[in-house]
């Protein structure tokens, strides 16, 4: 069995569909950034990986980001090492579960010398249904041309609280096009309180991310109440699940999308690449 590398999203999404019997939260990942492609086509310089390993991988990686990997076979995983170091050693690093993760992680090591470290333990959850939650003082609304400001400066504060691998230019690229789309929520309370974005461009499903509240306006329950009409709202209009991924490390998320109705669905880890002993 080897690698195969995909020029064309449809047939990647064809091919990496067996990885959602692992889980679809997981998988979601693979369809969603290749159907995202479909929509917003990478630039000519813009570096992209689409591969599977038969019925036992997929691998997706995009621009500065890591590759994502997600419930891949060990074997699988470093089949992905072996045949993207030769032309990406500067990778920012791997996520998936933990073996798969791991068995990346050593490949990476022996074709570039480059260590890894954990960034972060995280959890995928998956939603049918929305839970009655707390009403919060205030109400959604669509994020417009004229909030940008404020999301910038709002998603770089996320980008640096919570520890993402992104850069603030790139942020300034992408911010624009999603807010164009519709992609934004805010929740307002005589003022900004808080975001919640989505990625909807698979026809059946969407990923909720980012999700940030305001740090002097934490505790009133913003967030949980934008979540969970923003999902209310992407299940009315068709989609069959929602998926996002919180932080192991942070009760207070974890609680928030539980009471939403979110249901745990795998554990995976985000590994960063480094120089030297590591």
């Amino acid at each position: 069995m080897r690698v195969t590398r995909h020029t064309d999203p449809d047939a990647f999404i064809v091919a990496a569909a067996p990885m959602a019997a692992r889980g679809e939260a997981s998988a979601s990942f693979f369809s969603g950034w290749a159907h995202a492609m479909k929509r917003t086509p990478p630039s000519a310089d813009e570096h992209i990986y689409l591969a599977t390993f038969g019925d036992r991988g997929a691998a997706i990686q995009r621009g500065e980001g890591p590759i994502i990997v997600g419930q891949s076979d060990p074997d699988a995983a470093a089949a992905f090492a072996d045949d993207l170091a030769p032309e990406w050693p500067a990778l920012q690093g791997v996520s998936g579960s933990r073996e798969a993760g791991l068995a990346f992680a050593e490949r990476w090591r022996g074709a570039t010398g480059r260590a890894h470290a954990v960034r972060v333990h995280l959890r995928q959850h998956a939603l049918d249904a929305v839970s009655s939650v707390p009403p919060a003082q205030g109400s959604a609304r669509v994020a417009t041309e004229g909030d940008l400001p404020w999301l910038l400066e709002a998603y770089r504060a996320f980008i640096v609280e919570v520890g993402i691998p992104e850069s603030p230019e790139r942020a300034q690229e992408v911010l624009p096009l999603r807010v164009a789309r519709g992609d934004f929520r805010i929740w307002d309370d005589q003022g900004y309180a808080a975001l919640a974005g989505f990625n909807d461009a698979a026809p059946d499903f969407a990923r909720i991310a980012p999700v940030y509240t305001v740090p002097e306006r934490r505790g009133s329950g913003y967030a949980t109440a934008l979540v969970a009409a923003t999902s209310q709202e992407l299940l009315a209009r068709g989609k069959r699940r929602l998926f996002l991924t919180t932080d192991v490390a942070n009760p207070t998320s974890n609680a928030i999308y539980a009471r939403i109705g979110f249901v745990a669905e795998s554990d995976e880890y985000h590994l960063d690449f480094v120089d030297g002993a590591g």
